[in-house]
C-alpha cells in the first residue's frame, strides 16, 4: 500500500522542477521531453542489467503501449500547463480528482466494486486536498486554462492507470510496460522539443545536468515503477486514491520548503484529513481484499 503513496509524494515534487525549467526558458513540451527521454534510457539500462527478455513484446499488443504512452503524455503535458498557471498545491488538488475517473473506469473495465469505503476515502481525500490548496481562503490565483488543464491531467492520470493495468493483465512486466511507454512518448515529443534549450541548460555544469537527471528519476522513472507495480498488486481504484491524496499534501510541503509557502491552520488540517484517508484505505478489510496489497 505504500507504493502508490510514495509515487504520489514524488509527483508532488514535480512542480519544483517545472518552475525551475520553465524559468530557464523551456516550454511545456520540452520539459516533458526532459522527463521522459532520460527515464526511457534509465529503464533500458535497468532491463539490460536484469533480464533482457523483458524487451520482448508482441506487435499485436503495441496498441496497449501506445495507450499508456498517450495517457502519460496527456498527464505530463496538462499537469505542466496547470502548474504554470496555478499554485503547486492547487494544481495537485485538481490532479487528485483522478479517482473520480479511475473508479468509473475500473468499474467498466475490470468490474471492480465501488464500495462505500472507497467513496468515503475518495471524498475525504478530495476535501482534505481542497483545504491544503488554500482555495477555501482565496489564496489561489484561479485561471480557467489552469483549472481545465488540471482536470484533463486528472483524466489522463486515471487513464494511464487503467491502460497499464490492462497491459499487465496480458502478461507484461512493469519494466516492459514502462520502457515502451517512455520510448513511444519520447519519439512523439521529439519533433516539438526545443533541443537547443535542453542543451543550453545541460551546458550550465554538473549541477544543471544532475538536476535534469534527478528530474527524470523522481518525476518519471521511480514513481511510474511504483505506481504501475501498485496497479498490479491492488485494485486500481484504491491505488489511485492513495496516490492522489498523497500528491497534493506533498506538493504543499515542498512548496513551503522551496518557495516559503507557509501553511495556514486550515491547510494543516487538510493535510491531516488527507493522511487519515490514506490510513483508512491502508487498513485491511474484513474480507481481506479491498484494503490489502
Amino acid at each position: 500500500m505504500l507504493l502508490p503513496i510514495l509515487s504520489g509524494v514524488m509527483w508532488g515534487l514535480v512542480g519544483v522542477f517545472i518552475r525551475d525549467l520553465s524559468a530557464a526558458g523551456m516550454d511545456s513540451i520540452t520539459i516533458v521531453f526532459t522527463r521522459v527521454a532520460p527515464a526511457a534510457v534509465m529503464m533500458l539500462a535497468l532491463i539490460l542489467l536484469t533480464d533482457r527478455k523483458l524487451l520482448r513484446a508482441s506487435p499485436r499488443d503495441l496498441w496497449l503501449f501506445a495507450a499508456c504512452a498517450v495517457s502519460m503524455l496527456g498527464l505530463n503535458l496538462f499537469y505542466t500547463a496547470s502548474v504554470d498557471e496555478l499554485t503547486m498545491s492547487l494544481a495537485a488538488v485538481l490532479l487528485s480528482m483522478s479517482p473520480l475517473f479511475m473508479l468509473l473506469m475500473a468499474r467498466v473495465m475490470f468490474g471492480e466494486r465501488i464500495t462505500s469505503r472507497k467513496v468515503v476515502c475518495m471524498v475525504s481525500a478530495v476535501v482534505g486536498c481542497v483545504m491544503v490548496s488554500g482555495a477555501l481562503e482565496g489564496d489561489g490565483t484561479l485561471s480557467a486554462a489552469g483549472v481545465a488543464s488540471g482536470l484533463m491531467a486528472a483524466f489522463f492520470y486515471a487513464l494511464y492507470g487503467i491502460a497499464s493495468k490492462k497491459a499487465a493483465a496480458v502478461g507484461y512486466s512493469t519494466y516492459t510496460i514502462l520502457f515502451y511507454c517512455l520510448l513511444i512518448s519520447t519519439f512523439v515529443v521529439i519533433p516539438f522539443t526545443d533541443l537547443g534549450a535542453v542543451a543550453d541548460y545541460a551546458s550550465g555544469g554538473l549541477r544543471d545536468t544532475g538536476f535534469l537527471i534527478l528530474h527524470a528519476a523522481l518525476a518519471s522513472f521511480l514513481p511510474y515503477i511504483l505506481y504501475t507495480v501498485a496497479m498490479v498488486r491492488i485494485e486500481a481504484g484504491a491505488a489511485s486514491i492513495l496516490a492522489a491524496c498523497g500528491e497534493p499534501t506533498a506538493a504543499a510541503a515542498f512548496g513551503m520548503l522551496f518557495f516559503s509557502e507557509m501553511l495556514s491552520p486550515i491547510m494543516m488540517l487538510g493535510m491531516v484529513v488527507a493522511v487519515a484517508s490514506m490510513a483508512v484505505m491502508c487498513m485491511p478489510s474484513k474480507a481481506g481484499g479491498e484494503g490489502t496489497a
